[in-house]
């Protein structure tokens, strides 16, 4: 049997891997970005909420151009942005996860020997 020339076999290119990789780690930067934002505007409300005058019809007072109940609708609805997001981010980084949760539970981290 003759080996088959070098030229007749189909050329691998390398720019498939390396636009696939591009891809998620801008998809990873822009759920880290979406992640940061969306919490941080959530801690944000939360706090506004929180400072918020309290008693009978303090729900329509405004603070900071919206009412407390309409800072409550915005702190809901960016919250459970947050956690959708936070559920895409743990399933993209699933196998980074696994591998800390396995790195953090082993017996064998290079512990210091007892002495």
């Amino acid at each position: 049997m003759a080996a088959e020339p070098p030229h007749s076999r189909s050329p691998r290119t390398s720019a498939a891997p390396r636009r696939s990789a591009r891809g998620k780690a801008r998809i990873r930067a822009i759920v880290a970005v979406a992640l940061i934002t969306l919490w941080s505007l959530s801690a944000l409300s939360g706090f506004v909420l929180y400072a918020a005058p309290v008693g009978p019809r303090s729900g329509w007072v405004e603070v900071l151009f919206l009412t407390k109940r309409e800072w409550g609708d915005v702190h809901f609805w960016v919250s459970v942005a947050a956690a959708v997001v936070t559920v895409v981010h743990l399933a993209i980084d699933r196998k980074a996860l696994k591998s800390v949760v396995r790195f953090l539970v082993s017996t064998e981290r290079g512990r210091a020997p007892h002495e």
